[in-house]
C-alpha cells in the first residue's frame, strides 16, 4: 500500500456497507469499485468495520464515483457520487 487511507473515506465506506451486510451480503463476497486513477486504486484492500474490503480500479469509473457491488450482484450502495448541481 503506497498512501494512507483517510478516516472520512473509511467512514463513508463503512455507512455504504452497512445495509448491505444487514440485507445478508457477505463482506468477502462485496467488492470497492472505484476510479482507477484515484488514490484509493492502490490499494488491494481497505480494512473496515466489517472487515476486509477488496478494492478494485476501473478505467469506466469516473473520478469522484466508487461504488459497493457483491460478486453475485446481489448487493449494490454507491460509497460516493458527485452532486449534480455542485
Amino acid at each position: 500500500m503506497s498512501s494512507h487511507i483517510s478516516s472520512v473515506a473509511i467512514a463513508l465506506i463503512d455507512r455504504a456497507l452497512n445495509p448491505l451486510i444487514r440485507s445478508g451480503c457477505q463482506i468477502e463476497r462485496i467488492k470497492l469499485v472505484v476510479a482507477a486513477d484515484a488514490d484509493i486504486a492502490t490499494h488491494r484492500t481497505v480494512r473496515t468495520w466489517f472487515g476486509s474490503l477488496r478494492v478494485e480500479p476501473n478505467r469506466l469509473v469516473p473520478q469522484g464515483y466508487a461504488y459497493l457491488i457483491e460478486d453475485a450482484y446481489k448487493g449494490f450502495g454507491w460509497v460516493s457520487r458527485k452532486n449534480k448541481g455542485a
